[in-house]
């Protein structure tokens, strides 16, 4: 009596895995990625990731500040100065003391295009002078910092920075935006140095004739009482 369920639960058996075999088949494929599908949605993102490094790209370029020497316009709004390097030097720095004896060259010309040329009266081959006494141009002594001897330098001064709303000289008018071709030629370290680039400056012949008229000069009333007359 207990063999013949025996011998049909084999079938049972038997008949139950053939069932669930399919149904085991179809779950693991239910969890088992979609490879087309995935690649897909990976290449979507990867364009997606692609697009957004452009763009962010692009507003970088747009948001970048523009050259300030480039971007100087001889308007009434520009009220600061713009320089730009043409040659690095490698001697003194000029700013390095609150007072220093330099010497320079430069020639100008107008930035708004009217005159091409350079102005003849501000071709200055040479010019000694100490910075902090305002015996040079506002806008042009502060172009100057930072420079280095041998060292040249554009430098573009606004009006309120330079000869303002008057005339110069009957050269220069009103309101003009001027721009500076400087050389840093020299930034004098001693007494002895300040007093050699005054002397070349002022020019060895005058400073000797000079030195001879106030000897004169100082001479005479002894000379006189001594009963020596030239």
């Amino acid at each position: 009596s207990f063999l013949f369920p025996l011998t049909l639960l084999r079938p049972l058996k038997m008949l139950r895995s053939a069932l669930l075999l399919p149904l085991l088949l179809n779950g693991v494929a239910a969890f088992a990625p979609m490879s087309s599908a995935s690649s897909s949605i990976q290449r979507c993102q990867s364009a997606a990731t692609m697009m957004n490094q452009m763009s962010l790209e692009v507003v970088d370029e747009e948001g970048a500040a523009a050259d300030p020497f480039d971007s100087y316009r001889p308007t009434s709004e520009q009220k600061v100065i713009a320089v730009k390097d043409t040659s690095i030097g490698s001697g003194y720095t000029v700013g390095d003391d609150n007072s220093q004896l330099l010497q320079i060259k430069f020639t100008s010309k107008f930035v708004d295009g009217k005159f091409t040329s350079n102005i003849k009266e501000f071709d200055v081959p040479s010019m000694v002078f100490k910075t902090g006494e305002q015996r040079c141009l506002p806008g042009l002594e502060e172009g100057l910092r930072g420079m280095q001897v041998g060292g040249k330098r554009r430098i573009r001064v606004p009006p309120n920075r330079g000869y303002g709303d008057n005339w110069y000289r009957g050269v220069v008018p009103p309101n003009s935006h001027l721009e500076f071709d400087v050389e840093l030629m020299t930034v004098a370290q001693s007494a002895g140095e300040e007093f050699m680039m005054k002397l070349e400056q002022f020019g060895v012949a005058r400073a000797f004739g000079a030195t001879v008229c106030f000897a004169y000069l100082a001479l005479s009333p002894i000379l006189e009482k001594q009963g020596i007359g030239f």
